[in-house]
């Protein structure tokens, strides 16, 4: 049973059964679009063999206590750890995402930025980034904080997109601030306290769709603001033969995964790195 208050004497907690801030301003992150992503995370195909990675790679490196996942946004990745039998507690400064995580069943839950939370040096005994350092200005210096956070021994799952060749008006919607290359993303840690365990692409059957159906339409203009129509289509698996070949490449890959192999090509990278 993980108690809050033995990481941080700043959280209460809420009506809601969340843990936030006295203080805490609400990140009011938005969507560029008004697809209802809450929703799409539940069917998508693109969710459900992320989440998939994920716990496969937990399993492969088993970590000593909970996962403490920053930025946790609508509690998808942290409710499929925690049906793995994984304990998470799910950090995320927006209100509503907070909320839509409780809702959908995630047990722990703290509504903060982490540099606000005041934990205690050495209280978040595993890291979960799924997702998010792209987001951020100096990717190394919050690797760095962070693992000022974490005891020795301690992991670090993190997963970014890949390549900036892939680059398209859905990273720029998105706020990214880089795609990376599996080096670098290996190069940041170990220039911080950190020794990469693992570290792979995945989601290679989707490189050919996401240059073709993305990039090349967004140097030339044409793609559009995303519709919730196209949100849907594109995280819907497709029908027939192309879906039945996409879904046994994406099953591979689990297994790929979860036997510690690497792939070395795709448009997603995926690291376990341990504090030292």
């Amino acid at each position: 049973m993980i108690n809050i208050k033995d990481i941080s004497k700043n959280l209460v907690e809420s009506p809601h059964g969340i843990f936030t801030t006295p203080k805490h301003q609400d990140l009011e992150f938005a969507y560029a679009d008004s697809s209802n992503w809450p929703e799409i995370e539940r069917f998508s195909y693109w969710y459900q063999h992320r989440n998939r990675c994920f716990s496969s790679i937990v399993r492969r490196f088993p970590p000593a206590g909970p996962i403490f996942e920053i930025g946790s946004g609508n509690g998808s990745v942290a409710l499929a750890l925690q049906e793995a039998g994984q304990e998470v507690v799910a950090i995320e400064p927006t209100v509503n995402s907070a909320i839509m995580s409780r809702r959908r069943g995630v047990k722990n839950i703290i509504c903060a930025r982490f540099e606000e939370a005041g934990f205690a040096k050495g209280s978040l005994s595993n890291i979960g980034l799924f997702d998010v350092l792209e987001h951020i200005d100096d990717d190394k210096d919050f690797i760095k904080r962070l693992g000022e956070l974490m005891p020795k021994g301690g992991y670090f799952y993190c997963a970014v997109p890949a390549w900036n060749q892939l680059w398209s008006a859905e990273d720029d919607a998105a706020g990214h601030c880089r795609r990376y290359s599996l080096k670098q993303l290996c190069r940041i840690f170990e220039s911080t306290r950190f020794q990469v365990q693992y570290s792979s692409y995945f989601f290679a059957p989707l490189l050919l769709p996401i240059f073709f159906l993305r990039t090349i339409p967004s140097a030339l203009g044409l793609r559009t603001l995303r519709t919730p129509e196209l949100s849907n289509r594109e995280h819907t698996l497709p029908k027939g033969l192309a879906g039945s070949i996409l879904s046994t490449a994406l099953e591979r890959e689990v297994q790929c995964i979860s036997h510690g192999k690497k792939k070395h090509i795709g448009a997603s990278c995926l690291l376990v790195a341990r504090a030292h």
